[in-house]
């Protein structure tokens, strides 16, 4: 069914839901088990939706900004990292309608980048490596020259071999215009005497005028508190061997060589709670007060795997509510009605439950 992000509410685990919206948040995709899979925020005008699209390559990705419409199966109900109660639409099949980016509501410079990384990360490269940025621009501009002069020669007549490397150098001055850093690196490139320097002392210095932009790894302990890890005790579970973890969570921690510290960071803080604030007891604490269980590890309340009828009696009524959406018998007044079975079905037995089943199978309502 196509609906709304905000009427979400009315649908159930397990349902097929068909959303329209525009993508305000998309990570890298992720390859699993079952293939690629990539997690993104969908936004229409009335709410947000977390969704997890199916994909057939990494290649294949969506981006932010993009308007997309997509149909997929709605999940079990989670804890977020900011302990709101969500759901995410899995499994998702999807067809981008166009990858327009001028509405997303973040705070974008005027040269189209977030928090202007990529000018800061090239002024950051060229301040640590002038020779090898140098060398980089020239093969750029000498392709640029190559394929303008070959596809466009009546527009940029090039006569001489000199025209064409004059040309380039107007290329590379180009892209290094604005940027305030070359009066010492310009003097070193143009044989020029200027103070030596180590690419250390190059480095620290690129870091103090632009900030820091590499991508910094988790830390081991991060990892490890994590993943888990291995001594000479035995292994020692991570977070993401908890029983209180979600699947999808485990899915947006994503490859442990991908997370950086400050994501790794912020995981931790949302699972074990900030230690800055003694009122934070994090979601691992959270859910096992939510989600009690006995001394012997099982649940309490709940139906127990090993039971003589549990796990069948938990799949039959999966599969009767099943057919009873199907039938249109979602309302509990109308199912007794007709039915004449009590509608809370966990009261009823495993032997009444396989009868109801047969019948809705062959239920015509006229």
């Amino acid at each position: 069914m196509k609906i709304k992000i905000e009427e979400m509410v009315r649908a159930t685990e397990d349902d097929q839901v068909e959303l329209e919206g525009k993508v305000f948040r998309a990570n890298d995709p992720n390859e699993g088990e079952y293939g690629w899979s990539q997690f993104i925020v969908v936004k229409d005008d009335t709410a947000e939706q977390a969704c997890w699209l199916k994909l057939d390559g990494e290649e294949d990705k969506v981006s932010k900004g993009s308007t997309i419409s997509l149909k997929g199966k709605v999940g079990k109900e989670y804890t977020d990292k900011r302990g709101k109660k969500a759901r995410s639409v899995n499994n998702c099949e999807f067809s981008v309608k166009s990858s327009d980016t001028k509405d997303i509501q973040e705070t974008e410079t005027t040269n189209g980048t977030k928090d202007n990384y990529w000018e800061k990360k090239f002024k950051y490269e060229v301040q640590r490596d002038p020779k090898v940025q140098l060398a980089i621009a020239r093969q750029c501009a000498i392709k640029a020259v190559t394929e303008l002069a070959v596809s466009a020669s009546k527009i940029l007549p090039l006569k001489t071999e000199k025209d064409y490397f004059a040309f380039a150098d107007k290329i590379v001055s180009y892209i290094y215009k604005d940027i305030d850093l070359m009066s010492d690196v310009s003097v070193a490139l143009l044989g020029g005497e200027t103070k030596e320097e180590t690419k250390e002392e190059r480095t620290k210095k690129a870091e103090g005028i632009v900030g820091e932009t590499r991508f910094r790894p988790a830390s081991t302990l991060q990892l490890n508190k994590i993943f888990g890890y291995r001594d000479e005790k035995g292994w020692h579970k991570g977070m993401i061997e908890s029983r209180y973890i979600e699947k999808e969570e485990i899915r947006e921690i994503g490859d442990p060589k991908k997370l950086s510290v400050e994501e790794a960071s912020k995981w931790l803080g949302f699972w074990w709670g900030d230690i800055s604030d003694p009122e934070d007891i994090g979601a691992r604490k959270q859910r096992e007060i939510d989600n009690p269980r006995d001394e012997n590890g099982k649940p309490v309340g709940a139906l127990i795997k090993g039971d003589k009828t549990s796990l069948a009696k938990d799949i039959l009524i999966d599969e009767v509510n099943a057919l009873r959406r199907e039938n249109y018998l979602v309302d509990d007044e109308k199912f007794e009605k007709e039915m004449g079975y009590n509608p809370k079905l966990e009261n009823l037995t495993e032997k009444e439950l396989t009868k109801l089943k047969e019948i809705l199978e062959h239920y015509n309502p006229l």
